[in-house]
């Protein structure tokens, strides 16, 4: 016999995650704004003076400077040129081979491309939009998925791909609190802060993030936790054979989970999903006006096309 589900969860939870949302972005607005601090102060985002690299600093490369034991680049200058002459973007899901060192670091793959360092191959099933990269996610996180679907008993979205995270970030997962996933809730996933290239436009400062929200198409509302009240439609793309809406959204970013974000929202075996991307050109206005919003756009394109559902297991 099919579980009747209770009702969502109330209107506050949803201002919570909202709130937890916006806390996220002030975070990371205070980290990006130190990083900028030290390198409009410290010579330009050059490196630190006393670096052990041999590698000159030209108008188009800077040398990379030594942290511990490691070489790494500026945060303006994020191309990492390899000894192979092979370059690595910031984000780049590959890693160099042992015997490779770091010799320049350059603000663009074109710049590195001319000097010689050709990008480096994607790994198996890994994507590119735009200069954010998008990898595979393991058994670790499928497993999560499955452990939501059982928690949740409807049948949940499972990302194939998801953009790279900063070096030392956990891994994402589902679920990841025990409290997060209860029947009668919506599935809540939020992936702040991953790696951009220079100039991305998706909050002040560069900052990055993305949601999955998901709840039953059957469900007591009729999916209003998942709505925008200021939308403006944008696209009507196929998901997986089924016509999706793609819109901007206009509400409040402090009292909406979607506001200033790119939506992609479409229904699936019986689940109502919304990919969303935070795009925000303006300082003073959420606008789907910026340069990058094909990219944002692109990237709730990509990530919905390597969606796969996770059902609940039998007696789950």
């Amino acid at each position: 016999m099919a579980r009747r589900l209770r009702p969502l969860e109330p209107v506050s939870s949803h201002k919570t995650f909202a709130i937890v949302a916006a806390t996220v972005l002030l975070a990371s607005l205070v980290l990006t704004g130190r990083i900028l601090h030290y390198s409009r102060n410290g010579s330009g985002g050059r490196p630190p003076a006393g670096s052990s690299s041999a590698q000159p600093r030209t108008a188009t490369a800077q040398a990379p400077y030594r942290i511990g034991g490691n070489l790494d680049c500026p945060s303006l200058w994020p191309v990492r040129a390899m000894s192979n002459h092979t370059s690595y973007p910031a984000g780049h899901p590959a890693r160099p081979p042992p015997s490779a060192t770091s010799v320049a670091c350059f603000q663009t793959t074109a710049q590195a491309a001319s000097a010689g360092y050709h990008p480096a191959r994607l790994p198996a099933g890994a994507l590119e939009v735009g200069g954010v990269y998008l990898a595979p996610q393991g058994a670790g996180f499928r497993a999560s998925c499955q452990r939501a679907a059982d928690r949740l008993g409807f049948a949940v979205p499972c990302p194939g791909l998801l953009p790279t995270g900063p070096p030392g970030a956990p891994p994402p997962r589902l679920c990841d609190q025990p409290t997060a996933c209860r029947r009668g809730q919506v599935l809540r996933f939020l992936q702040g802060a991953f790696v951009v290239p220079p100039g991305y436009v998706g909050a002040p400062g560069g900052f990055s993030a993305l949601s999955i929200l998901a709840t039953p198409t059957h469900d007591a509302t009729g999916g209003l936790a998942l709505r925008c009240r200021d939308e403006r439609r944008l696209a009507a793309p196929a998901v997986h054979r089924a016509r999706a809406v793609m819109a901007a959204c206009f509400d409040d970013p402090q009292r909406s989970a979607f506001g200033g974000r790119v939506l992609l929202r479409w229904s699936q075996q019986g689940t109502l999903v919304v990919v969303s991307v935070l795009d925000w050109s303006n300082a003073s206005r959420w606008s789907d006006s910026s340069r990058w919003r094909d990219v944002n756009r692109r990237l709730a394109v990509a990530l919905a096309g390597h969606m796969r559902f996770a059902v609940p297991s039998r007696g789950g």
